[in-house]
């Protein structure tokens, strides 16, 4: 046990080392650079180097005290910015799964819709509407397989433009949201009601790599919380902005990118093991239909959720 706790706090310190300190240090460190500079001296390299040369040469530098105390404050900084970075990581996630039923976010959800009808909806259906034109008038008498292939490209165009509709106010929540969806239509089951019992039955390398995609979802929060911090030192100095966009854009893509990966093995690990689940439960449907075994599956796990 001695040893198992010493392992846990080594990985504990070098998690905190790794996500905490070392990125507030570098955050300490522009903060210091913008209070130097300011907004009328932003890109002065000179008077940041005559400062520098001033604290070489003062005697408060040949103090071990002062610089201990230096060293000291400036690691309580970093890791006062790394929880605050975490927090507002937590803030981010709130926002991109939030569902849009609360005022402050039901004008990002309508903006995104109309947006969406306007440049997706409508280019989908001229497409498809020219797709339909072409193979009507390429042959007074189509070939029915032809006709049944270019009937199976429109409906699935018309599907794939209906998923892709905006129903959350951020494309991350629409990622995990469609997830949830498409589990209800097929299996006729709640996905918050089942997962927690479904991830007990997971093999090891699927649950490994649903942890990492958590984890890359998580990284990504905190870094647009990173993002938020590097922003508000353009109070100081104004190149600070900068530096929080390009933060904010880098952790939006890394936060889709992961959310679609989180997303497709979440739905893969229904896919694969819930007749596992079902087996556990003593779920034996008398039909072989997927939404059969969901509605079996949830009625043994409480009560059937709404159509």
């Amino acid at each position: 046990m001695p040893g198992l706790l010493a392992g846990i706090g080594t990985w504990i310190a070098d998690r905190w080392l790794q996500t905490v300190v070392l990125s507030g240090l570098l955050w300490v460190a522009t903060l210091v650079v913008a209070a130097r500079l300011g907004q009328s001296h932003p890109f002065d390299v000179a008077r940041l180097h005559t400062w520098l040369d001033e604290i070489a040469t003062n005697r408060a530098g040949d103090s071990p005290a002062a610089i201990l105390l230096t060293v000291a404050a400036a690691l309580l900084a970093a890791g006062a910015a790394g929880l605050a970075a975490g927090g507002l990581g937590g803030l981010h996630q709130r926002l991109w799964g939030a569902d849009g039923t609360g005022p402050s976010l039901a004008w990002l959800l309508r903006w995104r819709r109309k947006w969406w009808h306007r440049w997706y909806s409508e280019r989908a259906r001229r497409a498809v509407a020219r797709a339909v034109t072409a193979g009507r008038d390429a042959s007074p008498d189509p070939d029915p397989v032809l006709a049944r292939a270019g009937r199976a490209r429109a409906e699935r165009a018309l599907r794939l433009r209906a998923e892709r509709e905006p129903h959350r106010p951020t494309r991350i929540g629409d990622a995990l949201h469609t997830v949830a969806v498409r589990v209800h239509s097929r299996y006729a089951l709640d996905l918050d009601l089942v997962w927690p019992r479904l991830w007990t039955v997971l093999p090891d390398p699927l649950r490994a790599d649903l942890s990492g995609a958590r984890a890359a979802y998580n990284t990504a929060a905190r870094l647009a919380g990173w993002g938020v911090l590097y922003a508000a030192l353009a109070v100081l100095w104004w190149p600070a902005a900068l530096i929080g966009a390009g933060v904010l854009v880098t952790a939006v893509t890394r936060a889709r990118t992961a959310a679609a990966v989180l997303a497709s093995l979440v739905e893969a690990a229904v896919d694969l093991h819930l007749t596992d689940l079902a087996d556990q439960l003593a779920v034996h449907p008398d039909t072989e239909q997927l939404t059969e075994l969901g509605r079996a599956i949830g009625r043994r796990l409480g009560p059937p959720t709404a159509p």
